[in-house]
């Protein structure tokens, strides 16, 4: 299989959020559409462990997929799940304990896992808590739930992994090296696509789309 290089699609958040929350994180639609379309048939089974607002798994319905997701905001996930046709398959609870979540084998995975800059100290995959604090702590902890995800997956099953580079005012993140690198100690690098926004804020041209396979 060939990987695109680079493609262009339009930018629009099409499904509504929670009342209580804001999109201002919610990738759009067309990115998960494009590859679950490119990448899986009708009847697979998609997966999120970074669920969110829902987005991959409303997308997964609409072209006819079975999606399966984890959300670790309680909010975030009665939500989303209360979205979706297939709302048992939807786990409240940290990605990283995937292993006793009681999942099937998956055909294809697709995320947009939270960002987190290098000079910022609030670790959102530990909503925040002191203890664990700092960038490294971020990213040993996002090296250990795609582990986790890894047996999950089907052999030769892909991995999309949507990352932005982070330009701060005072500090510069390089998240898609360093995803790149902590993702594949776990499944194989495949491509990396670049997307181009249609009608996007001029702040944000462009996205990253990691592609990995469970060899």
């Amino acid at each position: 299989m060939t990987y695109p290089a680079i493609i262009e699609l339009p930018f629009s958040r099409e499904n509504a959020v929670s009342p209580h929350d804001s999109d201002e994180d919610k990738y759009p639609e067309s990115f998960p559409r494009f590859f679950i379309e490119h990448f899986t048939k009708e009847k697979d089974k998609v997966f999120d462990p970074f669920m969110g607002h829902g987005t991959t798994a409303f997308v997964a319905e609409e072209l006819g997929r079975i999606p399966y997701g984890i959300e670790a905001d309680p909010e975030r996930h009665e939500w989303a799940a209360g979205q979706c046709e297939n709302w048992q398959n939807m786990r409240c609870g940290d990605a990283g304990d995937i292993a006793d979540m009681g999942f099937p084998k998956m055909d294809f995975c697709v995320t947009s896992p939270p960002f987190m800059a290098v000079n910022h100290a609030w670790n959102p995959l530990y909503c925040g808590n002191k203890i664990y604090a700092g960038y490294d702590r971020y990213l040993n902890r996002m090296a250990e739930i795609f582990a986790a995800v890894k047996p999950v997956m089907k052999k030769g099953a892909h991995i999309i992994v949507h990352v932005d580079n982070i330009q701060g005012k005072t500090a510069y993140t390089p998240l898609v090296r360093d995803f790149s690198i902590l993702i594949s100690e776990s499944f194989k690098p495949a491509g990396d696509t670049i997307i181009q926004w249609q009608n996007a804020p001029e702040d944000y041209p462009l996205t990253h789309a990691l592609i990995f396979k469970n060899s």
